[in-house]
């Protein structure tokens, strides 16, 4: 009784000790949203859940030695041999790949959500422009991937497959990347990061000219000097090694992902000239002009190697700074004053993908629809676009990611 009376007092003071050096770290932080909760606030009572939520994301982002604890639990559970991490958030397969996955009984229903495609491909139709479906992969591939006796399994493959199936009944037209890999021998183990949920630059590029000769093949779009813009000779690729780790790292520690990864930057060696804006839900809208790497890139992303873990230095948000609500590319050059206006609906895996797309374009819309304030309907209804694609992974096929024509 005693033992546990001493070990439960202990624990108490770590605590205790914990809360007060977060609470002197954030202190002038945390007064200053006080202040402004009690001198701006119109309706105290109501603006209190508010108030509480930024005061405790304010202690849960700046919490004293949060990734060295982060480590130590990493390591702990790599030395007890542990393949899931969080209450199975985070799980790891036989090669060390890590993976998101959640427990299900079974495919999620998806017929809404193929609905609301067919009634946005009615609306693409009457404009004389093509809808298209691009399902990216994947990380976990059926038959290869293979995770540990007893980890959860989310059915994202077969609720994709039931979702394409879905959008043939409505006459859409997709490209599944997942037959694409395979054609070519290719497994998500050799395109996928090991930290991340995301496929590499490398692979991205690849995807960009599958793409191109998919649209080739089935529509007779003659992209713009294509033999020339599909060759990965004519693009710089520049390794950053050991700078790199996923989400997935960031949330276990990179003890446990198995240590940080090299990244590839990749971007053309011939001239581009762009012009970008992004319309951005948190911070301030951003315009850029100039080269591919001046506009289109945010090389500052690549300069701060100091903090792996802040999200806003994950290397694969230099393509477009990630997410923002909307992004309009402008293709400057003379050449593509005449080419097709294309517009992506979309989650975060095509962002590189378009961002090279954008060389055979008169513009590139992209639009994500987690942090899009606006209509997506009135955007399509009013863009005059040739080609609309819509793109998520097989785990986005959600309520979430379809706020459309509902």
């Amino acid at each position: 009784m005693i033992k546990k009376l001493i070990t439960t007092a202990f624990l108490f003071l770590l605590l205790g000790i914990g809360a007060w050096q977060n609470l002197a770290a954030n202190i002038e932080e945390i007064s200053q949203n006080w202040s402004s909760y009690i001198l701006e606030s119109s309706n105290l009572l109501k603006d209190w859940p508010a108030f509480v939520a930024e005061t405790n994301n304010v202690i849960d982002t700046k919490a004293s030695y949060k990734y060295e604890a982060l480590e130590a639990y990493g390591l702990i559970q790599t030395i007890l041999l542990k393949n899931e991490v969080g209450n199975f958030a985070v799980v790891k397969d036989q090669d060390n790949q890590l993976h998101y996955t959640y427990f299900t009984n079974g495919p999620n229903d998806v017929s809404q959500l193929a609905a609301r495609m067919g009634r946005l491909n009615q609306v693409v139709k009457a404009s004389d422009a093509e809808l298209i479906y691009l399902m990216t992969p994947d990380k976990y591939e059926p038959g290869v991937t293979q995770l540990s006796r007893g980890m959860p399994y989310n059915y994202a493959n077969e609720t994709a497959d039931n979702f394409l199936d879905l959008l043939t009944k409505y006459e859409i037209d997709f490209i599944d990347y997942r037959d694409l890999l395979q054609r070519d021998g290719m497994t998500t183990d050799d395109v996928f990061y090991r930290t991340d949920h995301h496929w590499t630059i490398q692979s991205t590029f690849w995807a960009y000219t599958q793409l191109v000769e998919e649209l080739e093949a089935r529509y007779g779009w003659e992209f713009l000097n294509k033999d020339f813009v599909t060759n990965l000779d004519h693009f710089n690729q520049i390794l950053y090694k050991d700078t790199y780790i996923g989400s997935m790292g960031r949330s276990v520690g990179y003890s446990y992902a198995g240590g940080v990864e090299d990244f590839t930057l990749i971007y053309p060696k011939f001239e581009t000239d762009f012009h970008i804006f992004e319309e951005a839900s948190v911070t301030d809208d951003v315009q850029r002009q100039g080269r591919f790497e001046d506009s289109i890139l945010n090389p500052a992303i690549l300069k701060d190697s100091q903090d792996i873990y802040d999200v806003m230095n994950d290397k694969y948000f230099t393509y477009m700074d990630g997410n923002p609500g909307i992004v309009q590319i402008t293709n400057l050059s003379e050449e593509a004053a005449n080419e097709p206006r294309v517009l992506f609906i979309k989650d975060s895996m095509i962002v590189p993908v378009a961002s090279f797309f954008s060389l055979g374009t008169e513009s590139t819309m992209l639009i994500d629809p987690r942090y899009y304030g606006g209509s997506i309907e009135e955007v399509v209804e009013t863009g005059d676009f040739d080609y609309v694609f819509v793109t998520y992974t097989p785990q986005n096929l959600t309520e979430e990611f379809f706020p459309f024509y509902e």
